[in-house]
């Protein structure tokens, strides 16, 4: 479970919207890894909601004890009100490089997402990146923060920070 705070590209102390990220994944043994989140965003000037809704396929490549390496891709739906162009799917694209300092904390060094429409004309070229650092507390629980910042049609839309908690079963 994540929960991002999105802040205005250019002045971090005004709101932009706040997402409620609920993410579900498995690693299978051969390292591949099966996902998917929904994530409802409401606006902070207006009351309008909108949630994506996504799955992916990805791996995970552990190049040696402190670097490991992921990827993977998705398609997903964003579902928003008619007033706002109705809903639509989308492709993403992740990568991931992560520096594993020690068994508990590692850093989150760079993750990069491109997610566009299948149809340009809904105007969802939004790539981001983020870095951020992971506190693993036990073989079940960690706890994750982050900043990200983002564009939308080649214009930067937003920055933000992000706490995350998540339990491995």
């Amino acid at each position: 479970m994540e929960v991002p705070f999105d802040r205005a590209p250019h002045d971090f102390s005004e709101p932009k919207d706040t997402k409620f990220q609920v993410n579900a994944a498995h690693m299978f043994a051969n390292h591949v890894v099966l996902g998917g989140s929904l994530e409802p965003e409401i606006k902070a000037d207006s009351e309008e909601v909108t949630v994506n809704l996504e799955g992916t396929l990805g791996y995970i490549w552990a190049l040696n004890h402190v670097l490991s390496l992921s990827g993977s891709v998705g398609v997903g739906e964003r579902f928003q009100q008619e007033t706002s162009g109705g809903s639509f799917p989308y492709y993403v694209l992740r990568i991931h490089a992560d520096i594993h300092f020690d068994k508990r904390w590692t850093w989150n060094a760079i993750t990069y997402r491109y997610r566009d429409a299948f149809d340009t004309a809904n105007e969802f070229n939004t790539p981001e990146v983020a870095t951020g650092i992971t506190l693993k507390i036990d073989d079940r629980w960690s706890l994750n923060a982050k900043y990200y910042y983002g564009w939308k049609e080649g214009s930067p839309d937003h920055q933000g920070l992000a706490i995350a908690i998540k339990h491995s079963f």
